[in-house]
């Protein structure tokens, strides 16, 4: 899918199947040193997601780490902010650093289940595949938090067994320059590792990772693309529907189920003055055969360059389904070519 045609194997970037889910086990907590020795790609990379929210004030919390193996490199950190915001400093709390050596974790005796970067973020394993915790600490600009994080359900393995996703429930506190906050919503984390994420340009549209949470009983994950036949842009940036077709793929959590998605519709509206989404509505079919149909409306988000290439909008939505009110994610990629075709200032 990258216009260079080099080997991006990340599981976002390439169609997917609506196969059966794949088995986490408590060591995928850990690091999977083993992919090291299986591809010697210099964009391997190992990632661990875990953000968190307060929706009642629009605040939305995405802390990381990313691992680059292979070249002995790690990045990440914390940010929350609350409401819109054009620039991720702008944030009341941003805090990633890049080009950390990676000998804390594959050197030094340690591992992802408990490791703290350079500027003190720190991530724990309390139960493998049950509970994490999450702290930072930043008294000079009055910010911190201490939120621990319980699972609602089983994690959702892609059938590749190199990616899981899992809904949490969030307990703890948040400071933010110096003002204090309660933090008792969900939110999903995720695990990644053993794949390639080249920095190549791309040559798709905006790739989607959306997430609603309605309860410990319903959740609904769905990532792809936008249906083209209904974007603004389909005259600008002309994309085939059965790429999205191919692509469109997640999960449901219904009523103690975890269900496949086998097929998945997204229509998005943008606000184009500054460059990301700004509502969606989405159509998601179960194994089952049952539809949930979706309507997200950003209610925070900001740009993240994770890398110099692409253009990161992170959002947290509002989402309305079957007469009951969620929240999760709305995390959005861009590349060049569709920033400059289908977000032009209009």
């Amino acid at each position: 899918m990258s216009g260079t045609g080099s080997a991006n194997t990340s599981y976002f970037m390439n169609a997917q199947t609506a196969d059966r889910f794949g088995q986490a086990q408590p060591h995928d907590e850990g690091m999977h040193r083993a992919a090291r020795e299986e591809n010697d790609h210099p964009a391997l990379v190992e990632t661990v997601f875990a953000g968190f929210n307060v929706p009642e004030a629009d605040i939305h919390c995405l802390n990381y780490i990313w691992l680059h193996p292979n070249l002995r490199l790690m990045s990440g950190g914390a940010w929350c902010w609350r409401g819109f915001v054009g620039s991720q400093l702008e944030a009341d709390l941003f805090d990633m650093r890049d080009f950390v050596p990676d000998t804390a974790i594959t050197d030094d005796g340690g591992d992802l289940t408990d490791v703290t970067l350079p500027n003190g973020y720190r991530y724990q394993v309390v139960e493998p595949l049950q509970s994490i915790r999450m702290t930072y600490d930043d008294p000079a600009r009055g910010n911190g938090f201490d939120v621990t994080q319980t699972a609602i359900m089983p994690p959702a393995m892609l059938p590749s067994n190199r990616h899981f996703d899992q809904v949490m429930r969030s307990t703890g506190t948040l400071r933010l320059r110096g003002e204090e906050f309660e933090v008792n919503s969900y939110a999903v984390r995720d695990r990644s590792w053993g794949e390639a994420r080249t920095e190549d340009p791309a040559g798709a549209s905006a790739i989607h990772w959306l997430v609603a949470v309605f309860g410990d009983d319903y959740a609904v994950h769905v990532t792809g693309l936008q249906d083209p036949t209904t974007a603004h842009w389909r005259d600008d940036f002309p994309e085939d529907p059965a790429r999205a077709a191919a692509m469109n793929r997640g999960w449901v959590w219904r009523d103690g189920q975890l269900l496949t998605v086998t097929e998945a519709r997204i229509e998005t509206e943008w606000d184009t003055a500054h460059r990301r989404q700004a509502a969606h509505r989405v159509v998601a079919v179960d194994e089952t055969g049952a539809e949930h149909v979706l309507h997200g409306q950003l209610r925070a988000a900001a740009p993240w360059h994770t890398w110099s290439n692409v253009h990161m909008s992170i959002g947290l939505a509002r989402w309305e389904s079957a007469g009951r009110t969620g929240y999760g994610d709305s995390q959005v990629a861009m590349w060049t070519d569709f920033v400059r075709a289908a977000l032009r200032r209009g």
